[in-house]
């Protein structure tokens, strides 16, 4: 999540403003809510100097910024110098400059420093900063041609859109901006051009008074994002009207892991009407389409996201079309309907995961109970709604494990998640865990039950420890036979770790470097924010610890515990990396694309339709230019994904987000 958080901030950030001074620009205090739950502040004033000062913070399980931003404006509305200091989301320090001189202007952060010739209109785009310098780029929007402006180090940012809308005898105006994210960002402006609300099912900034009014904004809201995706929906998708044919195909058959040569796969509607081993005669009106040295898979399974509309396309350009949601709020639900009839681009929801933690300081981000009674009430509220899966957290009684377990199998349900605070994986299984998120929730076995695993420590005792974790020993051994025994299957999401463990800022995120020159410049910006604080001298250690983790993953594999590719990170591409993770850790290419396969659709109940190349299942399918059972980075080079029936276009879904396909 730490990438989806960050690229909500720096659209955050950039959202807002206004020249025009309709009356003084007075202190303002808003709260900052997760998932509805209060978790922070942001304040805005004006000093007596002229200064705009801005402090802004947030916990989120023990992570979240606490920045303060000191900025001053020229007669452009453009910063003439800013300076930022505090620590960012995994509460390494940063410190930002920015300045505007004899026209030359110069920045420097943690992560990029640069200088270029200027005149003073471009407005600097901070890496780290709050929703103040939301305000003062709206107000300079709002008074520039066109409601454009050019923005340092580059790129420009534009107000598509502004609706005006009364809410609660509130004057309000919607706008829509772009030039920031994949999509259009959205923020609501008060009739004194100040920010009166950011809101979003995940994060929202807004006065405590106005509070009340978060679920109607966002109603408003989500119904302008959605006419968004109908449209892109309507723009991208192709529905063949009869059947079509991909010939002279190698197929990567799922259930041998093996490439069958020269096969023609005949789709009609959306179902696979048959797999032929030679080169047919096709019946008249069957549209061909050449597979010549290309290699045709089952669609891949994400079994580990958090899914927004505005991830589908990214999901359905890298070849994923079926996904495990592992948390979220209750729009799940109509995200999933959506998906389903098409109406927006994006993947097959085929896991929904109800999450529940315990109340208190580092709570998730999501239900949360007092009690066990409480516990076993919100479970069966998942199951009437149609779940799948119950998702317990970091904060959960270790004592309450069990009843909650006992009640999920009762219901049909699975039961996963983190292994709560001052439990061991093992007591876990052995209380009704049937999965595990995260492969540092395993290497914390191996560490003590004393760690509070509800903060940070659950990332950096990992990372300063588990390169010492003998694979060899008898503890280790043991557990894993544990798991084997008891079927335990595993969501590792290692390359979450890499990031964190591996990485200083200003260096890029190794989950995104090799697509970073294809992103939108705001959001490459935002891969070098580094990871986790690294004591001097640990450098090594961290990334040996990083090493053991991919270590674990191929025993576990070796050893025949189901492995289950995931990401809790930027869909698509964070795939991609997974699993060139896994070939790195020593598992063999083909043996891996199963996993994101026909093992992901067994794991999920969906190997009846999806998961391999079959006639008779549904038609979910990736034509990839290149054969990535032998170089698994191939597996990037989609050039069609067909979902249920449908084709979609890599290259269009990728630039209608702003992003270049692979060249």
């Amino acid at each position: 999540m730490k990438h989806a958080l960050s690229i909500f901030l720096i659209i955050l950030m950039v959202s807002c403003g206004s020249s025009d001074k309709k009356e003084a620009y007075a202190t303002k205090d808003y709260n900052v809510y997760m998932r509805g739950n209060l978790a922070g502040k942001h304040s805005s004033t004006l000093d007596k100097e002229g200064n705009y000062i801005y402090n802004f913070e947030y916990n989120d399980r023990g992570r979240g910024p606490e920045i303060e931003e000191k900025i001053k404006l020229n007669d452009k509305g453009s910063i003439t110098s800013l300076q930022i200091s505090g620590v960012n989301y995994l509460k390494d320090t940063i410190s930002e400059v920015f300045s505007y001189n004899k026209e030359k202007a110069s920045w420097k952060s943690t992560s990029e420093q640069g200088t270029t010739e200027s005149d003073g209109a471009p407005f600097y785009a901070s890496v780290n900063g709050t929703l103040g310098d939301t305000e003062l780029l709206i107000r300079k929007l709002l008074a520039s041609p066109n409601h454009v402006v050019p923005l340092l180090p580059s790129g420009s940012v534009k107000i598509e859109n502004i609706d005006s809308i009364e809410v609660e005898n509130n004057a309000l105006r919607l706008l829509e901006i772009t030039g920031f994210g994949f999509v259009p960002s959205y923020i609501w402006l008060d009739d004194n051009d100040r920010v009166f609300a950011s809101v979003s099912s995940w994060l929202t900034i807004i006065e405590e008074k106005n509070a009340p009014l978060i679920e109607q904004l966002l109603e408003i809201q989500t119904e302008k994002e959605n006419a968004f995706f109908r449209s892109l929906a309507q723009e991208l998708t192709d529905t063949p009207s009869g059947a079509f044919a991909i010939k002279n195909v190698n197929l990567f058959d799922s259930n041998s892991g093996e490439i069958l040569p020269n096969r023609t796969v005949i789709i009609n509607g959306n179902t696979i009407a048959s797999v032929l081993t030679d080169d047919p005669s096709l019946p008249e009106g069957v549209t061909e389409i050449d597979g010549t040295n290309k290699t045709l898979l089952p669609g891949l399974f994400d079994n580990h996201c958090h899914v927004q509309k505005e991830d589908g396309l990214l999901h359905l350009a890298a070849g994923v079309t079926s996904i495990r949601d592992m948390a979220n709020s209750m729009e799940l639900i109509e995200i999933r309907k959506e998906f389903d009839s098409n109406t927006s681009i994006g993947p097959r929801v085929v896991t929904m995961s109800g999450f529940i933690d315990q109340k208190g300081p580092f709570a998730g981000p999501g239900l949360t109970i007092t009690n066990v009674d409480e516990g076993l009430k919100a479970i069966q509220d998942f199951k009437d709604n149609g779940y799948h899966q119950i998702k317990l957290y970091s904060s959960i009684d270790p004592s309450w494990v069990k009843p909650l377990a006992q009640k999920a199998h009762d219901l049909d349900l699975k039961l996963s998640g983190h292994i709560p605070a001052h439990m061991l994986a093992e007591d876990a299984i052995k209380d009704g865990f049937d999965e595990i998120q995260h492969v540092n929730m395993l290497a914390l076995n191996f560490l003590s039950d004393t760690i509070d695993t509800r903060t940070p420590l659950r990332f950096s005792a990992v990372a300063e420890h588990t390169y010492k974790l003998d694979l060899k020993g008898d503890d280790f051994k043991s557990f894993v036979k544990l798991l084997k025994d008891k079927g335990i299957e595993i969501d590792p999401t290692v390359s979450i770790f890499e990031g964190m463990f591996t990485t200083k800022a200003g260096e890029p995120d190794p989950q995104f470097e090799a697509v970073l020159d294809r992103l939108p410049i705001q959001v490459r910006r935002g891969f070098y924010s580094g990871g986790l604080p690294i004591p001097q001298g640990k450098e090594q250690q961290f990334k040996d610890s990083f090493q053991k983790l991919l270590d674990i993953i191929y025993e576990l594999h070796t050893s025949g515990v189901t492995i289950l590719p995931g990401t809790d990170a930027t869909p698509g591409f964070a795939l991609h990396k997974e699993l060139e993770n896994y070939v790195r850790a020593g598992i063999p290419a083909n043996e891996v694309l199963q996993l994101a396969t026909i093992t992901s659709a067994k794991n999920t109940f969906t190997d009846n339709r999806l998961g391999s190349i079959e006639k008779g299942k549904l038609a979910d399918l990736i034509l990839v230019d290149g054969n990535p059972s032998e170089n698994i980075s191939d597996i990037r080079r989609v050039v069609m994904t067909i979902k249920d029936g449908k084709i979609f276009n890599p290259k269009s879904l990728y630039a209608a987000l702003g992003i270049a396909h692979f060249e």
